[in-house]
């Protein structure tokens, strides 16, 4: 379970997030969508403390840190309990694909090596790259590389999987390699919260869609309330650019 208490964010006199209050339940889906340059990604940023928000609150399962009184220790505690999965991969470019996956396991969790490696293997085969451990990233294709970082990050057994954009720096045939190993991984029932473009693909992972703009939650609900009945005049607006006035959800 995630939980984010009014967390604000500022960068010079701009606040990029003004006050996001939010939760993800349980083996819960959430898909956060607006247009761009409105916080989505420093929302998830701040929920692993990759940005130090100046207030709020983030609590995954157990553990809470409060921004303005966080010590290292906690921090590393919360970012234990998450996944990231980044845009462009953040690959180690000198490790091979199994070595990408183990890292984690060896460093953060002190797991013997083969127990970290027959980990890995296992992940890497639910996101079809088990003939690749032995690659380097520079061998792979973008869409190979975005698994292996989904596999990375889903060894490590996270409370909640944070995916900022995962398809951005694809072309459509390889975004929907990546997309399907994401619907592979939800269907093990693992929490999401996806910053995504590809609102095709949030309508349909999702149980909620989560509008922001302005640094703000304009609206939040399940999939066919927001597409098909917005309650506010300017989530309506952002759907009906996307789709024409007879889009059937």
């Amino acid at each position: 379970m995630l939980k984010v208490e009014n967390l604000h964010k500022t960068f010079g006199e701009r606040e990029i997030l003004r006050g996001i209050s939010l939760c993800v339940g349980d083996g819960e889906i959430a898909a956060i969508i607006g247009p761009s340059g409105t916080g989505k990604t420093t929302l998830l940023r701040c929920v692993n403390f990759l940005e130090h928000a100046e207030k709020g609150t983030v609590t995954i399962d157990d553990v809470s840190v409060n921004a303005e009184k966080a010590g290292r220790k906690q921090i590393l505690q919360l970012c234990r309990l998450s996944g990231m999965v980044f845009q462009n991969y953040n690959l180690f470019r000198n490790k091979t694909v199994l070595e990408n996956v183990t890292e984690g396991l060896l460093v953060v969790k002190k797991l013997p090596r083969a127990e970290a490696a027959e980990i890995a293997r296992a992940e890497l085969e639910k996101v079809g790259l088990s003939e690749f451990e032995g690659s380097y990233p520079s061998q792979l294709s973008g869409g190979q590389q975005q698994r292996a970082a989904i596999a990375r990050a889903i060894a490590m057994g996270p409370s909640i999987l944070l995916l900022d954009e995962p398809t951005s720096a694809l072309d459509p045939e390889l975004s929907k390699e990546v997309l399907g190993t994401i619907r592979k991984v939800a269907e093990e029932g693992i929490s999401m919260l996806i910053v995504t473009h590809e609102i095709d693909f949030a309508k349909e992972i999702s149980h909620r869609i989560i509008f922001m703009e302005n640094g703000v939650i304009v609206e939040q609900g399940p999939p066919k309330e927001i597409f098909l009945n917005p309650r506010q005049e300017r989530t309506r607006q952002f759907i009906q650019k996307l789709y024409p006035a007879d889009y059937q959800i």
